[in-house]
């Protein structure tokens, strides 16, 4: 048997049994050899050493066919990693050129490049981040702020969407030495063109809270005032930061550094500022502290005090203060407040008025709300109404209220509660300084005619008359 290499089989060293032991050997690198089988061998039909019905030249000869199949093999496959390479490459690639190239003015220059910036940010450049939220958002250009310093606040202040996109216009715009140093306010319905305009025109003026408290409020309702001020700003862009309770705890234990600089204002112990919080209009910065606000009604306190009040002693200022706080829970005019304020030290004089009872309805009703604020959260105190008449069957001196608040029943209670119940005016304070007494009026009551007004007797009798007059009895 002839094997493919052209040499004859290698006999194996003797062994017993001779040639008819021989180990056969079989080439086992071709699959296709079929050794003959014994009936074969006895016929002397020996068939090829291999199986001649696989052309394996031809098989393996490259023609015409298989090469024409190979390149369109190799075309797909090529196509398929261009593909991928374009999709999975350029990304990188044209990200790399704008991230150079946004704040490189000289590259924008280059037309290829900046078309590839441009086309890679044009949705960001063209689309405002939401075109429905006009929300304002209070954007701050410093002295040494670079665009890429504003690009970065836009975005974390989600007015943009690639801080790329806002250098590269500004650059191509030539606004990048345009931006306006200050306080502007943009949005996110704006697109990048509207940004870069907005900061480029006049800053905003520093935003101002304003804080109105009138006159005849408590510290509670100021306190209210607050809360709502913080909870529903006029400017949502500047909106008031201040803690309304932090603001009512300094009032209410106010501590001596605040009052180290008043030097007149010695308070009774454990009195409030009640009464010293002068009522006016305040236009505060948003962020503004307690403290700072506390001062600032002192110091409109002492601006606007009657000439000569702040040199009384200590203990007659706080006097004035609660006569001014009575007199502007009840006089409506000024006319009638000297009269009204003349009323009560009457009624401290035991030769004309033995009881020494002011009989002051505001004081039943303050100490009545200081009941229900106690009771409820500062929240609810915007919705509260203040100053209602208390109601009662039976008389006005039986009222009871917790011990501390007993002395503001004046019905029950001789002198003046033990604080003053409101933040007077300047006209009350003037009345209460200069009270008239001189008729020795000791009774009033309202018109009720529109006019605001009161009518004042000096007995009981008189006031009988006066309460018939404007229908309060029959």
């Amino acid at each position: 048997m002839t094997m493919r290499d052209g040499h004859k089989p290698r006999a194996d060293k003797a062994s017993p049994g001779g040639d008819q032991a021989r180990r056969a050997v079989v080439d086992q690198g071709w699959d296709d050899y079929l050794p003959p089988d014994a009936q074969e061998v006895q016929s002397g039909r020996v068939r090829p050493a291999f199986d001649t019905r696989r052309d394996y030249g031809k098989s393996r000869s490259g023609g015409p066919g298989r090469f024409l199949r190979f390149a369109v093999f190799a075309a797909v496959i090529g196509g398929l990693v261009v593909a991928g390479l374009n999709f999975v490459v350029k990304p990188i690639v044209v990200n790399g050129i704008v991230d150079w190239a946004s704040g490189n003015s000289t590259a924008l220059q280059i037309p290829f490049v900046s078309d590839i910036v441009r086309g890679a940010l044009w949705s960001d450049i063209s689309r405002p981040v939401d075109a429905t939220n006009t929300t304002g958002v209070v954007i701050i250009v410093g002295s040494g702020s670079t665009p890429n310093d504003i690009g970065d606040q836009l975005l974390q202040a989600g007015v943009i969407s690639d801080a790329r996109a806002f250098v590269y216009e500004a650059i191509q715009q030539g606004a990048t030495q345009k931006f306006q140093i200050g306080r502007h306010v943009v949005s996110r319905s704006m697109n990048m063109d509207q940004i870069i305009t907005t900061l480029t025109k006049p800053p905003v003026a520093p935003p101002t809270v304003r804080l109105t408290f009138r006159e005849g409020l408590r510290l509670e309702q100021m306190v209210a005032e607050l809360e709502d001020k913080e909870a529903h700003p006029a400017d949502p862009t500047a909106p008031l930061t201040m803690n309304a309770t932090q603001f009512k705890n300094l009032a209410m234990n106010p501590p001596t550094d605040l009052l180290a600089p008043y030097k007149w204002l010695k308070l009774p112990a454990g009195a409030s500022l009640e009464g010293f919080l002068f009522p006016a209009t305040y236009n505060v910065a948003p962020d503004t502290t307690p403290s700072q606000l506390m001062g600032m009604l002192l110091d409109a306190f002492v601006s606007h005090a009657p000439p000569g009040l702040l040199k009384l002693p200590p203990d007659q200022i706080y006097a004035k203060v609660q006569l001014a706080a009575l007199v502007e829970t009840e006089a409506k005019v000024d006319s009638d407040r000297a009269l009204v304020a003349g009323v009560y030290v009457n009624r401290m004089n035991p030769k004309i008025w033995p009881t020494g009872l002011m009989d002051a309805d505001p004081t039943l009703n303050y100490a009545n709300d200081s009941v229900w604020l106690r009771a409820n959260p500062i929240e609810t105190w915007v919705g509260y109404t203040f100053w209602t008449s208390i109601k009662t069957t039976g008389p006005l001196s039986k009222v009871v209220f917790p011990p501390d608040l007993a002395a503001y029943n004046t019905y029950h209670h001789a002198g003046f509660p033990p604080m003053p119940i409101c933040s007077p005016s300047g006209p009350s304070l003037v009345a209460a300084m200069a009270p008239d007494t001189a008729d020795g009026y000791l009774y009033f009551l309202a018109k009720n005619d529109g006019s605001g007004t009161h009518a004042f007797a000096k007995t009981q009798a008189e006031q009988d008359a006066n309460l018939k007059l404007y229908g309060y009895t029959k």
